[in-house]
């Protein structure tokens, strides 16, 4: 959602949600009900529709929890109330580490919960009302996200294929891999994400390559890429369809002209045939399901749980960090009852702190400058117009603010000047002026509090270098490769020692990507290198756990996780070659996609490796 869509939509869920509030009996929680919405739909959005729809009534409970029981409990004691939202604020900074999908998952259980806590109604309501609020707001959103996506279900998961096979981001081949296992996974999918890893894993192995290349030969393989490109480009409007096409036309070939060195003219038809295999399956649609282990999403989940429940893990200190300083927040707000700007407050505090200290660093910075700015609007506004214009000029403000969120947020954090201000100073007749000085000196303090808890070096925590990160993050996944090989060939195994490889493995990935407060700051190529090094590292951890759910089936491939191990080495090089030696040795489509997904991880991983080594 963007722009104008993204308003029209706010309004509808806030009138909605309120307006049926109202109807139903909730009273003056009706408003809070309405807001609520908003913060549920951050978590409800994201993925295809089926697995939306499971994710969030799995954290349903949690958003009812988190946003009526704290301020219910803070009528008779208001320090379990706090020690509650502290409890809520640290699982919200921990769920992130479950994947990407879930950081909104996060952001939306803590700002929801702070949020029910510091708003304050117009008047009273029961405590049926206070939970009926967000029990009210999970439902409607519930409902609205099956609207949204009744009519395409499955569009966001073709999408992201089609967005795999043209695009470049870091993380675009891990999304298209989620997506696809979390939207019932059928067998024209397969064979298009299956087709797409061996087309990613030949054009990085291929681009690398041209590097090293002069000449003719360097022309002919540049020339080769930006062919395949172009049509892979055509063929992903076919996956994009909603329906099976008519016709797609055929991959139009480029041949090399010129002699070669090594296998790079192989890799160059394989370029090709993995286009070829994605236009076939999106024009003879198998809509067949796929046999994929039951358990193996779960499993992914809870590798990286554990990887994350212990105190060497970078996101376990930063949800420690978020709920401290939650703490600190809330115990500055038990000094100031019944202050309408407490909210604004809380939420800047859990919003500046993030798991990378610049990333803290840069939220302040928008915080305090979209503040100062929208400080200086709204004195002119005062200057100018009269008190009565607050209200309508901030619910505008705050409209237009919304559509520069994402690209533009000092923006967008002073338009929530003119509407936190003006709104609260009509609503509670306050003193406009004095109400403006007051939520400038909460942001600056929110920032201040965000920035000594996002900057806190926990003691006794080290801080190595970003190649020395990459290096034990590489080494742990050789390790656990190593031992799941051994399992699927049948060696005896110690099921303690293997879960302990999977929880080094998840936990030095996250390593990777949060760095400790101190350690130096990477460049732009760097983060980039991370992001890619993540995700190739999450899909081989992934990999390894569906061949050990069907550890019988997939002993022929236990090869090929040791030839991975061994290609993640300081200074080897990716041989697709070998992996497809075993190709067949698989089974089924399920163990060929996951041939495909080894390819693609590996080239991924290695292509990271040239920048972060």
């Amino acid at each position: 959602m963007k722009g104008a869509g993204m308003v029209v939509t706010i309004l509808v869920v806030l009138g909605g949600v309120t307006g049926l509030g109202y109807a139903a009996g909730l009273g003056n929680a009706s408003i809070l009900a309405g807001l609520t919405a908003l913060f549920c739909l951050i978590a409800a959005v994201g993925g295809p529709l089926r697995a939306d729809l499971r994710l969030f009534a799995a954290f349903a409970p949690a958003l009812v929890l988190g946003v009526g029981v704290p301020r219910l409990l803070g009528e008779v004691s208001p320090w379990a109330a706090i020690a509650l939202l502290v409890v809520i604020v640290f699982v919200a900074g921990l769920v992130p580490a479950l994947g990407a999908r879930y950081v909104t998952v996060g952001l939306g259980l803590g700002m929801a919960s702070l949020f029910g806590y510091g708003f304050q109604l117009t008047g009273t309501a029961s405590a049926g009302q206070i939970i009926g609020a967000p029990a009210l707001a999970v439902g409607v959103v519930l409902v609205l996200r099956l609207l949204m996506g009744a009519r395409d279900p499955g569009k966001p998961t073709r999408e992201a294929l089609a967005d795999a096979l043209t695009g470049e981001g870091a993380d675009i081949q891990e999304r298209a891999a989620r997506l696809w296992l979390a939207d019932r996974p059928v067998r024209w999918t397969a064979r298009v994400l299956g087709g797409t890893f061996r087309f990613r894993a030949a054009a990085g192995i291929l681009a690398a390559r041209e590097r090293r290349l002069s000449g003719t030969a360097a022309t002919e393989v540049s020339g080769s890429l930006e062919a395949a490109r172009e049509e892979a480009a055509r063929i992903a409007g076919a996956v994009r369809s909603p329906s099976t096409p008519d016709t797609v036309e055929p991959v139009r070939r480029r041949a090399p002209e010129a002699e070669l060195p090594g296998a790079t003219r192989h890799l160059i038809d394989g370029l090709w045939s993995a286009l070829e295999t994605v236009r076939d399956a999106a024009l003879h649609r198998d809509k067949s399901r796929v046999d994929v282990p039951r358990a193996l999403p779960r499993e992914v989940l809870l590798t990286s749980l554990r990887g994350a429940l212990t105190w060497r893990s970078a996101q376990l200190r930063h949800a420690v960090r978020c709920a401290l300083g939650v703490l600190l927040a809330l115990a500055v707000a038990r000094l100031r009852p019944g202050d309408p700007l407490t909210v604004s407050f809380l939420m800047s505090t859990f919003a500046v702190m993030q798991p990378e200290w610049q990333d803290s660093l840069s939220r302040a910075w928008q915080r305090i400058a979209g503040t100062l700015a929208g400080a200086g609007a709204l004195a002119l506004v005062l200057w100018l117009l009269p008190q009565a214009a607050l209200v309508p000029i901030g619910v505008v403000a705050v409209l237009i603010g919304f559509s520069f969120q994402q690209k533009q947020p000092i923006v967008f954090n002073a338009c929530i000047v003119l509407m936190a201000v003006g709104v609260n100073a009509t609503k509670q007749h306050l003193d406009p002026r004095s109400t403006l000085i007051e939520y400038v000196l909460l942001m600056l303090l929110a920032a201040g509090i965000g920035l000594v808890f996002g900057f806190a070096a926990v003691p006794e925590v080290r801080k190595p270098s970003l190649a020395r990160r990459f290096a034990e993050a590489t080494a742990a996944l050789c390790e656990l490769l190593t031992e799941v090989a051994s399992v699927l060939r049948g060696d005896e195994t110690d099921g303690p020692e293997l879960a302990k490889r999977f929880r080094a493995a998840a936990r030095t990935r996250q390593e990777l990507v949060t760095a400790e407060p101190g350690s130096a700051e990477p460049s732009e190529d760097e983060r980039h290198a991370v992001a890619q090094a993540v995700e190739g590292l999450r899909g081989l951890v992934a990999t390894a756990s569906a061949l050990l759910l069907r550890r019988e089936a997939a002993a022929p491939l236990a090869g090929a996780l040791a030839d991975v191990a061994a290609a993640l080495a300081p200074g080897a090089e990716p041989e697709l070659d070998r992996l497809e030696n075993y190709r067949p040795l698989a089974e089924d489509d399920e163990q060929r996609l996951l041939l495909d997904t080894l390819a693609a991880d590996l080239v991924q991983v290695g292509r990271a490796a040239e920048e972060l080594r």
